[in-house]
């Protein structure tokens, strides 16, 4: 594994980038990462640029064979870029301005990108080829605001920008009417200016589907322009996006398409922070998510490599209450991450961040040294690790011979399911089925809505925890995965496939999938007292008529009446009645 870290040249004298680069040297750092909001630093005016402290860098960084990578600081634009364009930022529903600190800007605004694209063309034209330069990151964690309470985009630059998309995606209003079932509560569009602007996308779950859709459209859309115009003007150098923690609620709610983000990139990353307290959890947070972005290198990056562009180099030094991350830590547990991340598949490790931030909004944050710039313990664990890797690279070899579990990562079921509720218990159902996987000895690998519908790829275990939309074909495709090895297990939730792909509830003659099964899904209840399964309490479950030949595994007494609750409906073929959360420990 090669190890690297964050640096923010702008934030320190430059009197200190000597030092700064000799410890790191030392400590067996081969890469830094700069720039990522840094534009006012080079780009202190609209015409101005200052280029003589980032030549002055990478020339002491080249000196010492320690490579950077420079990221594209769209996540943060100055001052003076919302003087040129201040109706460039996102809005909520009810025309508020986005005020936070960072990812705030509509891109859809064609001013304001070409803005970014003027400075992202001279960045690249000057340091395309430069003999430091490693490669690029693009912004960094895309995504709408960082604000999983707000909802945007409605600034009138986007919403013309998204139903051009949804004319793209539905051709005529006829059809998007069919598909968002526009009958119900009269709501059938006649013109597509009108989408988004008479009615809430909130207003209808179909509508809210296509809404959610659009948005992480817009932001991988947003990433892989600047991969198209960084090779315009790069030669050689690695190009990539660091995509922002894992989590099914930030992930939704912010826009987070990480397969359509990572297509066709040199590298795909992700940043990590989880020291809560639990050191079992905060290990199975880090594993579930390396096996998420890994899982998005192989099927849309298989030549590329997956890396870990953030992860938390110590505990935070401060002054200030902190519910992120936040927990002191001794260096074991640095020790116990690398292994972790490599098992997992990271080639890279690079450490958020060198040196303490000294003021800002982060002030204090995690450091691998201290505020002065002098080693800690953790660099040690560090300076050991990029000596001698074996140990890590044991752990790969050990993660790879395991066999390949699958699990379906329903993007659109989880979108569909954020307008009824919030996916609190989503997440707990989808760590908990990882965290299962992962303990009986699997390697996991998440796949797609798109890669069911294709056929799934190769595996021992296929589960699909949370997949109520899945239209026929993908059905389909699931019967003949099982079919053509029946040594396959096929593991599924209790309303895998009820819905078409726009959330319409499926008649009986379109559910593949279930007339295979021979059983039949009717009542799903919500009930105030616990149903006991196995032991366990479950307050969700779903009633099936189940077919003479399906074996009941398990049942459970309900209001006079035994409930079948898991089923094998064929050999290797297990359905659950309940939601899946009995399995898992309550975090």
């Amino acid at each position: 594994m090669k190890f690297g870290t964050a640096y923010y040249p702008d934030y320190f004298p430059s009197a200190d980038w000597p030092a700064d680069l000799d410890r790191m040297q030392s400590a067996g750092i081969r890469i830094i990462r700069i720039l990522e909001f840094a534009w006012s630093w080079y780009q202190p005016e609209p015409d101005r640029w200052e280029w003589d402290g980032l030549d002055q860098f990478l020339e002491l960084a080249g000196k010492r064979g320690i490579q950077v990578c420079l990221a594209t600081s769209t996540a943060t634009p100055p001052p003076w870029f919302f003087e040129r364009y201040p109706d460039a930022r996102l809005m909520d529903e009810q025309g508020h301005l986005c005020r936070v600190a960072r990812h705030m800007v509509c891109w859809n605004h064609p001013g304001a990108w070409e803005e970014a694209c003027r400075t992202i063309r001279t960045l690249a034209d000057r340091y395309g080829s430069h003999p430091a330069v490693w490669g690029w990151q693009i912004d960094n964690e895309p995504c709408y605001a960082e604000d999983n309470t707000g909802c945007y985009d409605f600034n009138p630059h986007a919403i013309r920008a998204a139903q051009e998309w949804l004319k793209e995606q539905y051709v005529t209003l006829d059809r998007l009417n069919a598909a968002w079932f526009g009958s119900f509560w009269s709501q059938r569009y006649n013109r597509w200016e009108q989408i988004w602007r008479t009615h809430s996308p909130k207003s209808n779950p179909n509508a809210f589907l296509a809404f959610l859709r659009w948005r992480e459209s817009n932001v991988a859309g947003f990433v892989q322009k600047q991969a198209d115009l960084l090779r315009e003007h790069t030669r050689n150098q690695k190009i990539g996006v660091n995509m922002p923690e894992s989590g099914v609620n930030f992930s939704t709610i912010c826009a987070q398409d990480y397969w359509g983000q990572g297509r066709g990139m040199d590298w795909i990353g992700t940043d990590l922070y989880a020291a809560n307290g639990n050191p079992d959890h905060d290990f199975a947070i880090l594993r579930y998510n390396c096996d998420m972005i890994r899982s998005v290198q192989e099927s849309v990056a298989p030549a590329g490599e997956f890396l870990l562009a953030e992860t938390q180099a110590g505990p935070h030094l401060r002054t200030w209450r902190c519910t992120f991350a936040g927990v002191a830590w001794a260096p074991d547990f640095l020790d116990t991450t690398f292994h972790i991340y490599a098992e997992r598949g990271a080639t890279q490790s690079w450490l958020f961040m060198w040196r303490p931030t000294p003021g800002g909004k982060e002030i204090g944050m995690n450091g691998l040294q201290t505020f002065e710039g002098e080693d800690t313990p953790r660099t040690a664990v560090v300076r050991h690790f990029a000596a001698d890797s074996s140990s890590l690279d044991k752990s790969a070899r050990s993660y790879r011979e395991r066999p390949t579990a699958l699990v379906h990562y329903s993007q659109d079921s989880l979108r569909h399911l954020l307008y009824f509720e919030p996916l609190d218990r989503a997440s707990q159902i989808m760590h908990g089925v990882h965290r299962l996987l992962d303990a009986e000895g699997f390697r996991i690998r998440f796949i797609t809505d798109a890669e069911v519908l294709a056929g799934p790829p190769d595996g021992a275990r296929l589960v699909l925890p949370l997949s109520p939309l899945l239209p026929p074909p993908a059905q389909q495709a699931l019967i003949d995965w099982q079919c053509r090895d029946p040594r396959r297990q096929l593991w599924l939730g209790p309303d895998t496939g009820l819905l078409d792909a726009d959330g319409n509830w499926l008649r009986r003659d379109q559910r593949p999938l279930w007339t295979w099964l021979g059983v039949e899904p009717t009542v799903l209840c919500d009930i105030a007292e616990k149903l006991s399964v196995d032991g366990a309490a479950v307050d969700r479950f779903r009633v099936f008529e189940v077919a003479p030949d399906a074996r009941i595994l398990s049942s459970a007494p309900w209001r006079g009446r035994d409930i079948p609750v898991r089923l094998e409906c064929r050999p290797g073929v297990v359905l659950h009645a309940y939601d899946w959360t009995r399995w898992f420990e309550t975090w």
